[in-house]
């Protein structure tokens, strides 16, 4: 793992010219697979730390994005819960030399009954304060509407599976293509 981590150098490259190399003393090289792996290690305790510091919070997350998933009986207590969960994951971070880019965080409420209900309550990160977005939020790719039911999502969601098929489906009669053979 040292050899791999050690001396590595960056050179910019702008409009054909080549700058002179630097050495890098910090992060893993841009699409290594050993990222994902060092990221997760190095990160494994954040999720039992955060839970035991936020009780009521359970987290997810894929590669470097993290979600953290509250319940409460309203917006105040769900505001509290996420806030609590900030702090204890900021504080880990500080501890073990990890920055969390905050400007990067972003809060969605979604209400079981009360739909085009907007929450007013914000959680607190860092220095920061989070407004509940009052639109969809995009997370890993799938667009998470808080005005929206759940049944609302699955029918969207549906649909646009049925798009993808009606697409493929062209593809094979115009190509001559078995289905299994268009991924």
């Amino acid at each position: 793992m040292m050899s791999f981590m050690s001396d590595q150098r960056v050179k910019l490259v702008l409009d054909g010219e080549t700058g002179e190399d630097y050495l890098v003393d910090t992060g893993v090289p841009q699409g290594s697979p050993a990222a994902p792996i060092l990221f997760v290690t190095y990160l494994s305790g954040i999720f039992d730390t955060v839970k035991q510091e936020a009780p009521g919070i359970s987290g997810l997350f894929f590669m470097d994005d993290i979600g953290w998933l509250a319940e409460g009986k309203g917006e105040e207590e769900v505001a509290a819960k996420l806030s609590e969960a900030a702090v204890a994951a900021m504080e880990l971070g500080k501890n073990n030399g990890v920055a969390f880019d905050q400007g990067k965080t972003e809060a969605v409420m979604f209400w079981r009954k009360r739909k085009g209900t907007e929450a007013k309550a914000k959680v607190i990160v860092g220095e920061k304060e989070v407004a509940f977005n009052k639109k969809a939020t995009r997370w890993l790719g799938v667009w998470l509407d808080s005005q929206l039911t759940l049944k609302e999502h699955h029918a969207i969601r549906l649909k646009s599976r049925r798009n993808v098929m009606t697409c493929l489906q062209w593809l094979t009669g115009c190509m001559g293509l078995a289905p299994a053979n268009c991924r």
